[in-house]
């Protein structure tokens, strides 16, 4: 009887040793995964307020795309009326 007592006392400390160095363990991993999320969140929110969306971006090259388009015949108005004057 005394022989088992010895070896469920050693299996309880056993238990308690690895308890004691996995739960802090787990708590900071758990702490760790929760400022992450936290993190991710944050640089979520702060890109949907800065950077323009891809609907944004195609409406602005688009409009670029027209503006240049208009400028340069513009110019080459001015030229061949130039040409024609001269």
């Amino acid at each position: 009887m005394t022989e088992v007592a010895t070896w469920l006392m050693v299996a309880i400390a056993f238990i308690s040793l690895v308890l004691t160095v996995l739960v802090p363990l787990l708590v900071s991993l758990f702490n760790a995964h929760k400022a992450t999320a936290k993190e991710l969140s944050d640089h979520k929110t702060h890109v949907a307020e800065t950077y323009a969306t891809k609907t944004d971006f195609d409406k602005l090259t688009d409009r670029m795309e027209r503006q240049m388009k208009d400028g340069f015949e513009t110019i080459e108005k001015l030229i061949t009326k130039s040409k024609d004057s001269a």
